[in-house]
């Protein structure tokens, strides 16, 4: 065998073996990302509500560390909802509900719950290090003008 033929033979080995394995590897956390198939009429409906009350962006988003729970609720504080391990609540004003929902699309409401809430944040830090910017700006004005004062009397 030629040495050209060799090193092909190896690439497309090396090849094969990271698509194989690349795949299998992140395969879970694609599947995250993508809403599941074959869902209920009570998952779907719950899902629908979950996604529309995430997306609004005057609603409030919470996260219990200890459990594990997500917790969205309302602008008007009128409907909750909370995405515990298998199981979806929702609760208006008048009555409450328990979806029991599959371990995928639990994993994507939870994907979707955490993409949601580090756009937040981030928003909420950009935000808060303006300020800071602007008035540590105004305050090296202020010493600025300050000291031209006492430099002129």
């Amino acid at each position: 065998m030629k040495k050209e033929t060799l090193s092909r033979i190896w690439r497309n080995l090396r090849r094969k073996t990271y698509v194989t394995f690349g795949r299998g590897l992140n395969t879970s956390e694609r599947q995250a990302r993508i809403r599941p198939k074959k869902l209920t009429h009570s998952e779907e409906t719950a899902c629908d509500i979950f996604i529309s009350l995430l997306l609004n962006k005057e609603s409030k988003l919470h996260y219990d560390i200890k459990t594990s729970e997500c917790y969205i609720s309302s602008p008007d504080k009128t409907l909750f909802v909370f995405l515990e391990s298998g199981n979806v609540k929702i609760i208006n004003s008048v009555f409450g509900y328990d979806v029991h929902i599959c371990s995928n699309l639990e994993r994507y409401l939870l994907e979707k719950f955490s993409r949601e809430m580090a756009i937040r944040r981030m928003n909420f830090k950009g935000e808060v290090l303006s300020k800071i910017n602007q008035s540590l700006d105004l305050t090296l004005e202020k010493i600025k003008n300050g000291k031209l004062r006492n430099a002129n009397a």
